[in-house]
């Protein structure tokens, strides 16, 4: 079953750092991921959050998979009603990259940024760790890019799909292998 509350607070989340943070990767941007973190508490707001809590639990347990697909979806539903409020219901264009385009360069950037944020997400106050996601600011723009190609940019809504599961599949084998390296140690 859904949690109501939680995908409320999802939805809530995502929509004030995609209106209010427009400037990913600014100063301005990681003060306002710190406020809606501090404000709607238990919330994961950016799917880069969500992937690692998918990497780092139990991967055969349906239920929270459900719970963060769910979470996902809310993520993507938030941001589109912000992008609807900038743009005044006009579509942004965001261009989604070919759909099975692979680099490993970027790729082991991913799994790396992953297991630096989870390391600082998980140890550290919610204002710090919107100041590192603002740092590594490639990783956050995912329900955004989703909000933009759902509402007709143009662009490839395959493509960007691909890539906003598998970047975040990325991140959160890095925030796994953080998770692992600690427990081995």
């Amino acid at each position: 079953m859904v949690d109501t509350d939680t995908m409320m607070n999802e939805m809530g989340g995502a929509f004030m750092v995609a209106w209010l943070a427009g400037g990913v990767g600014s100063l301005e941007g990681a003060l306002v991921l710190a406020a809606a973190w501090m404000a709607i508490g238990g919330a994961h707001i950016l799917p880069v959050i969500t992937w690692g809590h998918i990497m780092t639990g139990d991967v055969t347990d349906s239920d929270s998979w459900m719970d963060n697909g769910s979470r996902l979806v809310a993520q993507v539903i938030g941001a589109v009603l912000a992008v609807l409020l900038i743009t005044s219901g006009e579509s942004s264009a965001v261009a989604a990259p070919d759909m099975w385009a692979f680099d490993m360069w970027p790729a082991l950037g991913l799994i790396a940024g992953g297991a630096l944020l989870w390391t600082v997400y998980d140890r550290c106050d919610a204002w710090v760790t919107a100041f590192v996601v603002m740092a590594m600011g490639t990783m956050v723009g995912g329900a955004t890019g989703m909000a933009s190609n759902l509402m007709g940019d143009g662009g490839d809504i395959a493509a960007m799909a691909s890539h906003w599961v598998m970047d975040g599949v990325m991140v959160g084998i890095g925030a796994m292998a953080s998770v692992k390296i600690v427990e081995m140690t």
